[in-house]
């Protein structure tokens, strides 16, 4: 996916997540912007040059960056808000590009095992334009009502 698809999907899964729960505060709308802006964050690997989906697209890479952005969130005094913001936005990353064609190991470094749905190309422009213009309706209706 490229990164509109990567925030559609996010605040496609997010934003009615979020209206399930009852949460609607401003903590959950700045989990909202936060989890958004981090949403694109495994693909730092294609800005800097390392083998894309390698290391950057797995569990370890997820587990560690989410625990860096709650140190950098505690101190503002919330750890959890920066922890579960990169935590949540990673995993959906990796459900997305789970769904292309680029198979990638998720699992990495326990395991080298490359894993693909192969529903779509991660370039189809219709399918990330219909995830960014869903994910952006469903916002404007959280954010409306």
């Amino acid at each position: 996916m490229n990164s509109r698809g990567h925030v559609g999907l996010t605040l496609t899964i997010l934003t009615p997540t979020l209206a399930f729960l009852s949460s609607k505060g401003f903590e959950s709308t700045v989990f909202l912007i936060l989890a958004t802006a981090l949403s694109t964050l495994p693909d730092i690997d294609l800005k800097i040059g390392l083998p894309h989906r390698r290391y950057t697209h797995n569990i370890f890479f997820i587990i560690l960056s989410s625990l860096f952005f709650g140190y950098l969130t505690s101190l503002l005094g919330d750890f959890n808000l920066g922890l579960y913001s990169a935590l949540t936005s990673g995993l959906i990353h990796l459900i997305g590009d789970l769904m292309t064609y680029m198979a990638f190991s998720p699992l990495y470094p326990i395991s080298d095992v490359c894993i693909s749905l192969r529903l779509f190309k991660s370039n189809d422009a219709l399918v990330n334009n219909i995830l960014l213009i869903t994910g952006v309706l469903m916002l404007t209706v959280y954010l409306i009502t």
